[in-house]
């Protein structure tokens, strides 16, 4: 009695998160681009927050990095790779799918979208994408020198959590569902992302800057 009684209680507390699951699902399934859209940038969004105030343990957000993070998310991650993951690593990997099956054709899949794919599209792009949203200068050449320097850490802390995570994605997940799917581990990429980015701007700031920040900052009457 008491177990039943239990078990009727925890279906009643988790009742809404499984109506909201079941909504979600049906969704994604009828409109898939649209809610990898708002999925994606509300995800990257949520991301460098918790980055930021929790992680870094920041009293003050970074706005201009949060923006590009916000316009990477919906623009890039809801828009590109919508595109990429449901049209067009399907049409290249058609012939391969349809002698191998999905799970045959997930290493090859896995390859393109983390040998290719992130090194030489996504990490330019993101880049490229800060650097206009910080209004550097020279954006193309600030986004070049970026990826150069900071490309091997990144990809190597991409692949230890992308790699087993694309081989489920590409051979489990169902198409409608990749980019969801995606943006769920992409949460806690994006946290990892935004945490290396927090230390690399400090970096590049550079203890000169800092002292020059202070000195304007005591020369500044209250």
């Amino acid at each position: 009695m008491a177990l039943r009684q239990f078990l009727r209680t925890g279906k009643q507390i988790l009742s809404p998160a499984t109506n909201f699951g079941q909504w979600y699902l049906a969704t994604a399934k009828k409109h898939p681009f649209p809610t990898a859209f708002f999925t994606s940038g509300i995800k990257t969004s949520a991301a460098d927050l918790i980055a930021q105030k929790v992680v870094e343990g920041k009293e003050e957000m970074d706005w201009t990095r949060h923006a590009a993070f916000v316009c990477f998310g919906f623009g890039y991650l809801g828009g590109v790779q919508y595109y990429l993951y449901n049209i067009k690593f399907v049409q290249w990997c058609g012939g391969i799918t349809a002698q191998v099956g999905h799970v045959g054709v997930a290493p090859l899949k896995v390859f393109m979208d983390q040998a290719i794919h992130h090194p030489f599209m996504y990490f330019p792009a993101f880049y490229t994408v800060k650097s206009v949203v910080e209004r550097q200068p020279h954006p193309l050449e600030h986004a070049y020198d970026k990826w150069r320097n900071e490309i091997w850490d990144s990809c190597k802390a991409l692949w230890l959590l992308w790699v087993p995570a694309q081989l489920l994605n590409f051979a489990v997940v169902p198409r409608y569902l990749r980019v969801p799917f995606a943006a769920g581990v992409s949460f806690a990429w994006c946290i990892i992302l935004s945490t290396m980015q927090g230390k690399y701007d400090a970096e590049d700031s550079g203890p000169g800057d800092k002292e020059l920040e202070g000195e304007q900052g005591a020369a500044t009457p209250a």
